[in-house]
C-alpha cells in the first residue's frame, strides 16, 4: 500500500509526505522540524522513515524547515541544481555540504521512489514542481505558479494523485484588503493560480476516474473552501474525487500499487 498525506498547506506552511515499502519522502518543509514530526505522527506516519526531502522553491512557507531537517535528521535535501550557487536564501538554511543534492533534468532515485521536476512560474528563482513515481503510481505537486503550460498539463495528466494550487478567488482578491502591488503580485504571471485557472487547467487534462485531486495553498484572505466548491460545481467538466485542503489542516490518503489493481 502507498500512503500519503498533505501535512499542511497554505501561507503558514506547506509539506507533503509519501510512504511505501517502509520508506517515506517529504515534499517541501514549510514548518519547523518539530511541527513536521507532530504532523507526521498525527497523520499516522513515522518521521524516522523519511529518507529524503525535496524542495520546490525557497519561500519560507515551503523551505523554512529544510536546514534543521538536514542537520538533525541527517537526511539528504534535494533542490534545483542552480540554487546552491546563486541564492542567499539557500545559504541561510545552512544545509551541510554532504546532505545537499542537486536536481536537474535527470530523474532522482530515493528508495522505492523516482522523483523528477519541471519548471513553474513563480517569483522565487528556479522554482519547480515535483513528480513522484512509486509502484506504478504517479504523484504530482503543482503549486506556486502564476500560469500553467502545456508541459504542466502533460505531467498532471499522468498523475494518479494531483496536489494542485487554487490560491485565490478573483473577485475576492480584487475587492479584498490587500494593497494594489500585492494584488498584482498574486495575480501576475509569477504569482499564484486562481480557482478559475486551476479548474480550467483540470478541464484540459486527460480524464482519469482514479485520480485524486487535492486543492492546496488556499489563501485565508482571498479564498474559502465554500467559494472554491461552488466554482467546482459550476465549472469542472470531469468531477471526480477531490479534497479541498483548508489552510493548515492535514489530509491523508491511500493508493494501491498499480500491480495490485484489477
Amino acid at each position: 500500500m502507498i500512503r500519503y498525506a498533505v501535512l499542511g498547506s497554505g501561507s503558514n506552511g506547506n509539506s507533503y509526505i509519501i510512504e511505501s515499502d517502509g520508506a517515506a519522502i517529504l515534499l517541501d518543509a514549510g514548518f519547523s522540524l518539530k511541527q513536521i514530526r507532530q504532523r507526521c505522527e498525527f497523520s499516522g506516519f513515522d518521521p524516522s522513515l523519511i529518507i529524503a526531502l525535496f524542495i520546490t522553491h525557497l519561500h519560507p512557507d515551503h523551505a523554512r524547515g529544510a536546514g534543521v531537517f538536514a542537520r538533525q535528521m541527517k537526511r539528504p535535501v534535494f533542490f534545483h541544481h542552480h540554487i546552491r550557487e546563486e541564492i542567499r536564501e539557500f545559504r541561510n538554511l545552512r544545509i551541510p555540504d554532504e546532505l545537499y543534492r542537486p536536481m536537474g533534468i535527470q530523474d532522482v532515485s530515493a528508495g522505492p521512489f523516482t522523483v523528477s521536476s519541471f519548471a513553474t512560474h513563480h517569483d522565487s528563482p528556479h522554482s519547480q514542481a515535483l513528480r513522484v513515481r512509486v509502484k506504478g503510481r504517479t504523484f504530482v505537486l503543482l503549486t506556486d505558479t502564476g500560469k500553467v503550460s502545456d508541459d504542466m498539463a502533460v505531467h498532471a495528466s499522468e498523475s494518479d494523485v494531483l496536489f494542485l494550487e487554487a490560491n485565490y478567488d478573483e473577485s475576492m482578491l480584487a475587492n479584498g484588503p490587500y494593497p494594489y502591488y500585492l494584488k498584482r503580485r498574486i495575480s501576475g504571471d509569477e504569482g499564484h493560480l486562481s480557482n478559475d485557472v486551476s479548474i480550467d487547467f483540470l478541464n484540459t487534462l486527460t480524464h482519469n476516474d482514479d485520480r485524486d485531486v487535492y486543492f492546496c495553498h488556499l489563501s485565508l484572505e482571498n479564498n474559502s473552501p465554500e467559494v472554491l466548491r461552488a466554482s467546482l460545481e459550476q465549472k469542472w467538466l470531469h468531477p471526480g474525487s477531490y479534497t479541498i485542503c483548508e489552510n493548515g489542516k492535514t489530509y491523508s490518503g491511500l493508493k494501491r500499487p498499480q500491480e495490485e489493481t484489477v
